[in-house]
């Protein structure tokens, strides 16, 4: 028997046009559960919301998926709120692969023209679809598979979808990418080169079937640290050599000392000695020390060749492995020397990240919660809610958590691949954490517990200045305190903290700044920002000294 694929998702995701299109494409019969309603009550869906209530219309639409969950290899789009009842999902769960489709808020409302036509949406759509995306964003999640089409072109949906139908094996086998749990896949649209993020348990076994898929033949190198080799790469490099390639495993030291000039001269040593070539493939298994030293070789060795992400700490997982951002440092500052270097695709694991110290995981929940302040209300909530199954390493937890970061950059870098211009955002609580670790000279704090106090004292900024309310703050506080982060320099763990001066000193020389004034990306309320280059020395120096 051929098994369903099943469409699930929020209105204008693009479950009709996709499931039309993958339908052509499969020789399979295309069914669409809205249309089939509409033809047994012979109204519009909008009359029957009208005239007889949501009450009755999900009772004809429990009918409905009732009779096509018996179908066998048909491609069937359903409602929006067909997630809802159980009922539903357990007869379309019984034949069928479940794919649910996502997009930003954004994308959402360009697509249904501001909800014209849709009951549900009333006098203010935006909010509406914030508020039902929050409440059902844990049921489309409950999918085999899970895509993001905010930016993803159409026939770049169908090919996913279609390449995981075609190797899943049900829920009684461990599907390729899915790992027991739903497998997210997020599309990067940058414009150098388009890429997806694949995120879910038991990824680095399948990770040299999805290099092969996408192109890159002959040699294959993986860069990473002694004790992740120990831990994955030797079911990385299984997976290359059963794929096809014949890779050789290059390992670095797991500090910030390996980033550098001196060891990439080594690494391009190694790389010849392996007979790498233009058509090759750097894999780069790690967090972000492996993955910018990784990303900067790849990107001048023989003047560019493929490189593939997978990320193993949260930090990377969320964000650092997501925009082709790689660098290297050099004795005047951190990241100085760099290229912006898309790789072709990134493996990000869940079941890495339960090898991790505790304090990595906290670290790398400052830039998640960083990312729900900027852009993602609903990550935000959620946080508030599910924080603790995260930090107890519940894997659907850290799963969604990481697919909804992944989601809200994937558009950011796709709007400004090159950090011209809206990318900017990405930078809320770095202009002061990246002057706490400079002025610590990068010792004894890490990267997410400077951007936590960071957070908090550009929130107090924007406060004093009026940008936001207290409220924003509080509750960004209370997160990043429930999450075990520091939320003022005396928390810090240094037994010299930096002095105000010298936390100072080193802002002035951040990257952002222009023509000798710090720009400032400060919070206007959850999920809004603004870009503020007026701010006060003064008041700077006050935040600071209370920090």
């Amino acid at each position: 028997m051929r098994h369903n694929v099943v469409l699930i998702g929020f209105m204008g995701t693009g479950k009709t046009a996709l499931g039309r299109a993958l339908a052509s494409r499969l020789g399979r019969p295309f069914v669409d559960t809205d249309v089939l309603i509409e033809e047994r009550a012979g109204r519009p869906i909008p009359r029957i919301f009208a005239e007889d209530g949501e009450a009755a219309f999900r009772r004809l639409e429990a009918e409905v998926v009732a009779a096509v969950g018996n179908a066998q290899g048909s491609v069937i789009a359903t409602g929006g709120g067909v997630v809802l009842n159980p009922e539903n999902m357990a007869h379309l769960r019984r034949g069928g692969v479940i794919v649910a489709l996502r997009a930003a808020p954004a994308a959402i409302l360009a697509r249904v023209g501001r909800g014209t036509g849709r009951p549900l949406l009333g006098a203010d759509p935006e909010e509406s679809v914030r508020r039902l995306l929050d409440e059902r964003g844990p049921l489309y999640d409950d999918a085999d598979l899970v895509v993001d089409t905010s930016t993803l072109q159409p026939e770049d949906a169908v090919r996913l979808v279609e390449m995981f139908a075609a190797t899943w094996k049900g829920r009684d086998g461990r599907a390729p990418g899915a790992g027991g749990g739903a497998a997210h896949v997020v599309r990067v649209a940058a414009a150098s080169r388009g890429y997806d993020v694949r995120i879910g348990r038991g990824l680095i076994d399948h990770a040299g079937g999805y290099l092969r898929d996408l192109g890159p033949a002959g040699r294959a190198a993986i860069l990473t640290h002694p004790r992740l080799d120990a831990l994955y790469g030797v079911r990385l490099a299984a997976s290359l050599r059963a794929a096809g390639y014949d890779p050789v495993t290059i390992t670095v030291p797991a500090a910030e000392t390996s980033k550098s000039l001196r060891a990439a001269d080594r690494l391009y040593g190694r790389l010849l000695e392996a007979r790498l070539d233009r058509g090759s493939v750097l894999v780069v298994l790690g967090g972000g020390v492996a993955g910018d030293l990784g990303g900067f070789v790849a990107a001048t060795f023989l003047r560019g060749i493929a490189w593939a992400a997978v990320p193993t700490t949260l930090l990377a997982q969320v964000d650092a492995s997501i925009g082709g951002k790689t660098a290297v440092n050099h004795a005047r500052g951190k990241n100085l020397i760099g290229a912006v270097h898309q790789p072709v695709v990134v493996i990000a694991d869940i079941d890495t990240l339960a090898s991790l110290p505790a304090r990595e995981v906290r670290s790398g929940l400052a830039e998640v919660v960083k990312t729900g302040v900027i852009g993602a209300p609903g990550l935000f909530a959620y946080l508030e809610d599910c924080l603790g199954a995260v930090l107890r390493g519940d894997a659907e937890a850290r799963t969604a958590v990481v697919a909804r970061c992944a989601a809200y950059k994937a558009g950011v870098v796709a709007g400004d691949e090159r950090e011209d211009a809206g990318r900017i955002v990405l930078n809320y609580g770095h202009t002061i954490g990246h002057g706490i670790e400079a002025a610590a000279a990068y010792r004894g704090v890490t990267h997410g517990e400077a951007v936590a106090v960071g957070m908090t004292l550009e929130a107090r900024l924007a406060v004093r200045l009026g940008v936001c309310d207290a409220g924003l703050l509080e509750r960004q506080t209370a997160l990043l305190r429930l999450a075990g982060l520091p939320v003022r320099v005396a928390d810090l763990r240094l037994a010299h903290r930096p002095a105000p001066d010298a936390i100072a000193g080193a802002m002035a020389l951040d990257k952002k700044a222009r023509a000798g004034r710090l720009r400032f990306v400060l919070p206007a309320g959850v999920g809004r920002t603004t870009v503020r280059d007026d701010v006060p020395p003064s008041l700077i120096r006050e935040v600071l000294d209370d920090g």
